[in-house]
């Protein structure tokens, strides 16, 4: 780490997060600074370093990695690189924050865990949304009793992605690099809440479909759960649909809490007495709370807040999501 206890991050991935969050979120930390970034193609490289004002790009991911002034590694590459290139920070004792969802299997999170574990360095896992003021609120809320037992959460969402081969993102339909679909990248944050406000989930069921698009991967996913605690859960999430409708509803014997859109930061708490709307909204750069909590982590020798066990219980459901559904399957290896 610096003398200064500044973390400098590289960056391994230089595509649409990169550049709409990751770069200005880790520029707002006064913790952080940017010292490198990588990406393959060198055209590509050169102008996302000219728009940022980053002094190192590398076109291997193994010259970043092994940059000794490099502390702390954002991983923002397809699915399929989750694995590989947390086991070399790992190996060359970077801390790693890595895009969600972890890894393309449980298997391949353990040995991310394991990896990291072994070498003193953090893993963390950018599910963001964890860091909503809203969400805590909904938190707060349902351990107060506000709207009584629980019985269920709902969430319902949808992205414009509309893929084309050679696209950036393309990669999100390709189940060799992405590991699935929409429940794979869009449905990966909801079922992160889910777990979070409810707790383990005991049963799933569902269907994962390709069913607009012209790729493997499935465009529409419809899941529904148990929770250990008997709450139910239901989530719907699609590629290819130009708005989103981000509901987020959470029902019990004494009311119920909406967040829609989920990404605003308002909540309506309908209870028998009455209609109360409060706003909470996120941080601007939604993706700041996220590199400032990892940053204080490393610095006060604890756990992020989204660790590498609440990271791998995610891709457990998606997993057992995926298992249900008779989604065509991939050999991780």
């Amino acid at each position: 780490m610096s003398d200064n206890k500044t973390i400098r991050w590289g960056i391994l991935g230089c595509g649409d997060v990169a550049r709409r969050r990751v770069v200005g979120a880790i520029a707002e930390d006064p913790g952080s600074e940017l010292l490198a970034v990588c990406r393959r193609n060198a055209a590509a490289l050169e102008q996302f370093c000219s728009d940022f004002g980053v002094v190192r790009g590398y076109t291997d991911e193994a010259d970043l990695i092994g940059d000794p002034d490099i502390d702390a590694v954002y991983i923002a590459t397809p699915v399929d690189r989750h694995l590989p290139q947390t086991l070399a920070c790992a190996a060359a004792g970077k801390h790693v924050l890595c895009e969600k969802p972890m890894a393309m299997s449980v298997e391949e999170c353990d040995r991310m865990i394991a990896a990291c574990g072994e070498a003193g360095v953090t893993l963390g896992l950018a599910y963001y949304r964890r860091f909503y003021p809203v969400v805590d609120r909904i938190r707060s809320l349902v351990e107060q009793g506000r709207i009584g037992t629980v019985f269920s959460i709902t969430a319902v969402t949808a992205t414009p992605f509309s893929f084309a081969p050679g696209e950036d993102g393309y990669w999100r339909v390709v189940l060799e690099e992405g590991g699935g679909g929409a429940l794979m990248d869009v449905g990966s944050h909801r079922l992160n809440l889910f777990l979070d406000l409810l707790g383990p989930i005991s049963d799933v069921s569902g269907f994962c479909e390709t069913v607009a698009g012209d790729f493997s991967a499935d465009d529409a996913a419809v899941l529904t759960v148990r929770f250990a605690s008997g709450a139910l859960g239901s989530l719907q999430c699609y590629f290819g649909v130009p708005v989103d409708p981000d509901e987020f509803v959470v029902v019990g014997s004494g009311g119920r809490l909406v967040a829609t859109p989920l990404n605003g930061g308002d909540l309506v708490i309908e209870t028998a007495s009455g209609i109360e709307t409060e706003s909470h909204p996120p941080s601007e750069n939604f993706n700041l709370p996220l590199i400032t909590d990892f940053v204080a982590a490393i610095a006060e020798g604890r756990a992020p807040r989204v660790d590498g066990p609440e990271g791998r219980a995610t891709n457990e459901v998606i997993e057992r999501g995926y298992g249900v559904s008779a989604r065509p399957s991939i050999d991780p290896a």
